[in-house]
């Protein structure tokens, strides 16, 4: 096992009004190793970008992490002050957000914003900072960085603000990167350009990244593990190899059924029956019982535990030990 860059056990983050709190993400495990990817996958509102949030000390107003622990480079840093998670944010943890062209400031060169991230952090002139940017901008696969440099957001392509929003990312060489659903708003020949992008800057700085993406293809060619989260849970977490052929949760699954097959070109592509169920209203028992083609009347009434099936597989489900043993067909 490599060196642990990031170790969260048992978080429990949730909003919270005066009259009453709703969990968002809870009881949630997972660890990042140096050099290492590890993909966070889930529908829409399964809550895993507020797991990242949660790391990052980045959540709205009305959210709080309410119980565990974040461990990163041994340290618990829900016990640091605001200003010591600035130090930190930026610095040793950066994020890439969904939204490249919405996530920097319109009115700003690029150059400016990427300089301000250097200095925040560096104590460098900004001439210093400058060639920073521009090599920067460089190793991001940018051609003609000094244009790019002087140019607004608005002057670029999508694909074009995702690698500035790399190079940001990057300027203060961070540690472990959070790269939440970088290629979503692109076209597919950039999506795939984008993603041999991390791959690339992952093994040069040798450091680890959190992709989080709603689409397990995405992750095929990239994680080294995978978490499979679904309303605000982990259903599943083991090595991707592991995932992807021998998945023991049907939620798991459903995903892995839903990417697109170029061989089965007649076939109507499959899709999870249902939706995730409301942050408000989880239902009781398995959160998932409403949708599974499995679920039995233990489902609905009693919460599974997260059981250990094999060293580094966990499953959340009371008929994983019969789907593992190939017991039980998925549909």
């Amino acid at each position: 096992m490599g060196e642990v860059l990031l170790k969260v056990n048992n978080l429990k983050m949730v909003f919270q009004n005066k009259r009453s709190s709703f969990a968002a993400v809870e009881g949630l495990t997972f660890s990042v190793e140096r050099g290492k990817t590890l993909g966070i996958v889930g529908e829409s509102g399964s809550g895993k970008t507020m797991a990242s949030l949660s790391v990052l000390g980045l959540l709205p107003n009305q959210g709080r992490v309410a119980e565990g622990e974040i461990l990163f480079d041994g340290k618990n840093i829900l016990e640091l002050s605001e200003k010591e998670m600035q130090n930190l944010r930026g610095n040793e943890m950066a994020m890439i957000f969904q939204d490249p062209v919405m996530s920097l400031d319109q009115i700003y060169t690029v150059g400016d914003q990427i300089i301000e991230a250097i200095l925040t952090h560096r104590k460098i002139s900004k001439d210093e900072a400058k060639k920073r940017a521009l090599a920067l901008l460089e190793d991001v696969g940018i051609p003609n960085p000094e244009r790019v440099y002087r140019s607004y957001p608005f002057e670029l392509s999508g694909g074009m603000c995702q690698r500035v929003m790399i190079a940001v990312a990057l300027s203060c060489n961070p540690k472990l990167l959070f790269a939440d659903e970088p290629t979503t708003a692109l076209d597919v020949t950039v999506q795939a350009q984008i993603m041999e992008l991390l791959k690339k800057i992952q093994k040069e700085y040798d450091m680890g990244i959190v992709l989080i993406t709603h689409d397990l293809g995405v992750v095929a060619d990239v994680a080294d593990d995978i978490v499979v989260m679904y309303a605000g849970k982990s259903m599943e977490i083991a090595p991707k190899e592991v995932i992807f052929n021998s998945p023991c949760h049907p939620y798991t699954h459903g995903l892995i059924r839903s990417i697109p097959q170029l061989d089965k070109k007649e076939e109507r592509l499959y899709s999870i029956q249902g939706m995730v169920p409301d942050i408000r209203n989880f239902p009781p028992g398995c959160r998932f019982c409403t949708r599974c083609p499995l679920a039995l009347d233990e489902c609905r009434e009693k919460e599974p535990p997260f059981i250990e099936l094999n060293e580094k597989h966990f499953v959340r489900c009371h008929r994983a030990e019969e789907i593992a043993k190939g017991g039980l067909a998925h549909e």
